[in-house]
């Protein structure tokens, strides 16, 4: 399962001169500004991993060379996790890394973040969780088809405690984003959403590895981060939930019943609310009743206007026959 290079540590060793003279990439003097040392192409996986066949990396090491991709950027590879830039100049990305290797850097990272939560420190309690997590969690491909059995039940026990530790950060009041790519406090809740998850995820996929209090914790910090961004439905659904699974739990308790009462809160702010713009309806009715009466009468209806019309025509029609008849008169006299 030695899929990955050696770890960090052993990279820092490997100073001595190479055979041929040459300096290894460690040695490179720092004068040479804007150039990174590289090794030669070596056969790797579709995974960009280094195929390692009797325990030996595939391909020939050669020379070290100079790449000039700091003054040629668009020749770089693109940055596949924004957690690599939690990561210091000369520590060694995850995919250069051993399997074992990778798990033990994520152990001791989480070793470190809890030292700092410990001490209240929680801003960079999430850093450190962050960054163990670039090396414990693999890509779903690798982790559902590249690892067998056992190696899922490793990486799960080192990235849910994790994935847990960090959100349950992220929801701290002091919480600040110390670095990219720590989330900002708007996007803290969603960032711990997502995390906790995942965790619910290996549950629903039913995961070897995993304890029952992990899934109550992910319910739990699920329901507070989906309550600090309003969520309030789906947050009593989580919070629900886990008092159900652990119902002499005080804490998930104390916070449902807080959610309830801002639901309730929430409920008469709305009455009010509606209430009000009825008064106002109402009001605006009266009102235009008032208006209504100090208007001008309205015009007649149309049976009058037509009863005027044919009075007027017949009165017209009358004065038309008498001028006819003295017409008649004249003739004859």
């Amino acid at each position: 399962t030695n899929t990955f290079s050696m770890s960090s540590a052993q990279h820092q060793n490997t100073t001595a001169p190479s055979d041929d003279g040459g300096l290894k990439s460690e040695e490179v003097p720092t004068e040479m500004k804007g150039m990174a040392t590289v090794a030669d192409p070596i056969e790797r996986d579709s995974m960009n991993r280094p195929i390692i066949l009797d325990g030996s990396v595939r391909g020939s090491p050669g020379k070290k060379r100079v790449a000039m991709d700091l003054l040629y950027p668009e020749e770089q590879t693109p940055m596949k996790d924004e957690a690599e830039l939690l990561l210091e100049q000369g520590e060694w990305k995850k995919n250069d890394m051993f399997f074992e290797y990778r798990l033990k850097e994520g152990e001791m990272l989480k070793g470190k973040g809890n030292e700092c939560f410990k001490g209240k420190d929680f801003s960079q309690a999430a850093v450190w969780y962050r960054k163990g997590l670039y090396y414990a969690v693999f890509d779903e491909s690798q982790f559902n088809f590249e690892l067998q059995d056992e190696h899922r039940v490793l990486v799960v026990k080192v990235a849910v405690p994790l994935h847990l530790n960090y959100a349950l950060s992220l929801l701290k009041d002091s919480y600040r984003p110390l670095r990219r790519p720590l989330p900002s406090l708007e996007d803290r809740y969603n960032e711990a959403i997502e995390h906790c998850t995942i965790v619910l995820g290996h549950f629903k996929e039913q995961q070897e590895g995993l304890q029952e209090g992990d899934k109550v914790k992910a319910l739990y910090r699920r329901g507070l981060a989906r309550m600090g961004k309003g969520d309030l439905d789906r947050a009593k659904e989580d919070l629900t939930e886990a008092l159900r699974l652990e119902p002499s739990n005080s804490d998930i308790r104390r916070e449902l019943q807080t959610l309830k009462d801002r639901q309730k809160q929430d409920k008469e702010r709305q009455k009010q609310i509606w209430s009000g713009k009825l008064a106002h309806s109402e009001g605006v009715g009266l009102a235009s009743e008032e208006a209504q009466d100090k208007k001008p009468p309205p015009p007649p209806a149309v049976d009058e206007r037509e009863a005027k019309a044919a009075a007027i025509k017949a009165e017209l029609q009358k004065q038309l026959d008498t001028l006819e008849g003295n017409a008649e008169q004249q003739s004859k006299g």
